[in-house]
């Protein structure tokens, strides 16, 4: 196996290649900054690139080395920012998307090609909602779910590419050396007004699941999917003990010796909307105040080769990590 990482700089990309390198594959990662880490955890060659160009960004030497050599790729760029514009939502994802299964055609070694897709392409699906679905006449919360419906849509019409799609949810745990978690976006962009100790209303408190999972048996899920036959299947994957998102808050702030006062007090969320940017928090993670769909009970059985264990307790070490590093703001602390 000769894998391209696309996105390879990134939080999730990072540790796709960590766990290629562990099952022997060669690995080019593919970004922007073409980053090589060094010392324990490394793994992959860097590769100065954008996915959004053709073929990859890349020119000379590489270029014909990628087009040549590389039989399997992860497709793990994009915006991971619930709070990001409709310009960037649609330029990455879908037409990114677009430009990048163009690239995917010319490369002559290809056999296996994974998409990285989230769950939250679902919106506000209602209902059972399984692998198979895509439109299920859900409504988006903000223009990154839609970005990200985008791209698997074009993934999952791109017919004479060997793609099969893995749908993660928020993806926590400490990760790959050299590598710090970003709190700006996503379920971590509440922290800094949660150790505030400030109330945050959430519908029945939290008590809903929000399918995390971590960031190490995510990595092998993907690794399962480029060792699985290439049928154009979509697999999801989360913690199956589906932690709630109360339990998810409650264990990262542990970390700091806090508990977060998460209230079902519906005339709080217009308040907090409005004093969201005050205190830190993107409006865009208030419309996950609400259950965010239901998913099929044996949706997991479907997954390819044995399903991995999730390291230790990871929503409590992604604590840790921050904490130690320093990477919350420091107002929160007082």
């Amino acid at each position: 196996m000769k894998l391209l990482v696309v996105g390879g700089s990134g939080y999730l990309g990072r540790a796709v290649a960590v766990a290629a390198d562990r099952a022997g594959a060669q690995t080019l990662s593919l970004s922007r900054s073409g980053y090589h880490p060094a010392g324990p955890g490394a793994a992959g060659t860097g590769l100065v690139g954008d996915a959004t160009r053709p073929g990859f960004g890349l020119s000379g030497a590489a270029l014909e080395e990628v087009r040549e050599e590389v039989t399997h790729v992860v497709l793990a760029f994009g915006s991971v920012r619930w709070d990001c514009p409709p310009s960037e939502a649609l330029a990455v994802h879908d037409t990114g998307m677009r430009t990048v299964l163009a690239s995917l055609r010319q490369l002559r070694a290809l056999t296996r090609v994974v998409h990285v897709s989230s769950l939250l392409v679902l919106g506000r699906a209602e209902g059972l909602v399984g692998n198979r679905e895509l439109f299920v006449g859900q409504r988006f919360r903000n223009w990154y779910e839609y970005g990200k419906y985008c791209a698997e849509r074009r993934a999952r019409d791109a017919g004479d590419l060997p793609v099969n799609i893995v749908r993660l949810g928020p993806v926590l745990g400490t990760p790959p050396a050299g590598l710090a978690l970003d709190t700006s976006h996503g379920l971590l962009a509440a922290l800094p007004y949660l150790l505030t100790g400030g109330p945050v209303h959430l519908d029945r408190r939290g008590h809903y699941p929000c399918y995390v999972s971590e960031v190490g048996s995510a990595a092998q899920v993907i690794m399962n999917a480029l060792n699985a036959p290439s049928t154009g299947q979509t697999w999801s994957w989360y913690d199956p003990d589906l932690p709630t998102l109360a339990q998810v808050y409650t264990d990262l702030c542990a970390a700091w010796g806090r508990i977060p006062r998460l209230v079902d007090v519906p005339a709080l969320r217009p308040v907090l909307r409005l004093a969201s940017r005050r205190v830190g928090v993107i409006p865009e993670l208030l419309d996950y105040s609400r259950p965010w769909f239901e998913l099929a009970p044996d949706i997991l059985s479907d997954l390819p080769g044995d399903r991995p264990v999730s390291g230790g307790d990871y929503v409590t070490t992604t604590g840790r990590h921050l904490r130690d590093r320093g990477r919350v703001m420091a107002g929160a602390m007082r």
